[in-house]
């Protein structure tokens, strides 16, 4: 969503936009709320995802922040190379090395 023109021009102005959450129940199609700058600084490590309050997924991850509207969760390290492997935001993600 931040490839898009409009929400770029947006993320540019420090508005919030609107961002699906990354939680890993099938079919979720909650919305959470943030800055660009803030979506980009938690996704800069790949073990870290936006989701929904109460989006939680204790078994595999843990609550980093909590913010009004949103929650941000990092996956243990048991999955760290699972998570990086399949970061769309790298170039080489989905390819074995």
């Amino acid at each position: 969503m931040m490839e898009w023109t409009e929400n770029r021009e947006r993320a540019a102005r420090g508005e919030q936009l609107v961002f699906f959450c990354e939680c890993g129940r099938r079919g979720c199609k909650a919305q959470v709320r943030l800055t660009g700058a803030q979506y980009e600084g938690v996704r800069a490590d790949a073990r870290r995802f936006v989701i929904a309050p109460g989006h939680e997924f204790r078994e595999a991850e843990d609550v980093v922040e909590e913010h009004e509207g949103y929650v941000v969760v990092q996956k243990h390290e048991d999955v760290r190379a699972l998570v990086e492997r399949l970061d769309l935001r790298r170039s080489d993600a989905g390819h074995d090395s």
